[in-house]
């Protein structure tokens, strides 16, 4: 098992470097290390299908064997929990490639599933990567902005502020093609809110890095800010947004 988990960071070390195919080479050797059907098993998998799809994103053969080999795993040791996350895999791995069709069927596949076993962290997560698939379509924008908002609310009254701000910014994303003035008022709110939400921490590193993991969502608000033009509010942004905690 050693040699296993030498491997694995091995092939995580080089899928951070961006060197995909020496990743493959270390997540393969690690796959044919095993031959019993477990976790460790379908991990590896999990980890060739993401590594095969960033070396060769419009062919999607061996990221989707790897995905579906991952999921019949997990249905084998009934870890529906970790099902859900092959399904929102294989749902992204089709997104990406352009099939927004067969992907929206993987992620309503995932939503059903996270309902059934009642994980309000997956539930809002899969109705996020749904609305994300629907948004890629200006016809789907009502529907994707009434999934957000569900998500919106959810995550609010659960704390689950990585899905809530990620729901954030899949409303600006729509909102900045419908009207600028009131996706930057969103995004300004959204940055009021992430204020609010460090005033509850009590550590200087865990504020740091809840802030920091939301720099998307100042980015975003300024990006929106020089849209309109106002620069000013740009600049307030950027500098707010590297402020101490």
């Amino acid at each position: 098992m050693e040699s296993f988990k030498e491997y694995i960071e091995n092939g995580d070390s080089s899928m951070k470097k961006e060197k995909y195919m020496d990743a493959i080479r270390s997540y393969t050797t690690a796959y044919n290390s095993i031959n019993e059907e477990s976790d460790e098993k379908a991990e590896v998998c999990y980890k060739l299908s993401q590594s095969y799809f960033a070396l060769e994103p419009k062919n999607i053969e061996n990221p989707m064997k790897y995905a579906q080999e991952s999921m019949q795993i997990h249905e084998k040791l009934n870890e529906n929990d970790l099902k859900v996350m092959d399904l929102v895999n294989m749902g992204y791995i089709n997104l990406d490639s352009g099939k927004r069709d067969q992907s929206l069927k993987y992620f309503e596949e995932a939503i059903e599933l996270s309902e059934k076993i009642k994980d309000i962290q997956l539930i809002a997560m899969t109705n996020n990567a749904k609305a994300e698939a629907l948004s890629s379509l200006k016809s789907k924008y009502s529907e994707a902005m009434a999934i957000y908002d569900k998500v919106i609310t959810m995550t609010e009254k659960s704390t689950d502020w990585d899905n809530y701000f990620e729901a954030i910014y899949g409303k600006l994303n729509i909102m900045r093609n419908r009207d600028l003035n009131e996706a930057f008022d969103t995004g300004k709110a959204a940055l009021d809110k992430v204020d609010q939400i460090m005033n509850t921490i009590k550590t200087k590193k865990e504020k740091k890095e809840f802030k920091s993991s939301l720099g998307y969502i100042y980015d975003i608000t300024s990006d929106i800010a020089m849209e309109l033009e106002n620069i000013d509010e740009a600049m307030k942004i950027a500098a707010r947004s590297k402020d101490q905690a």
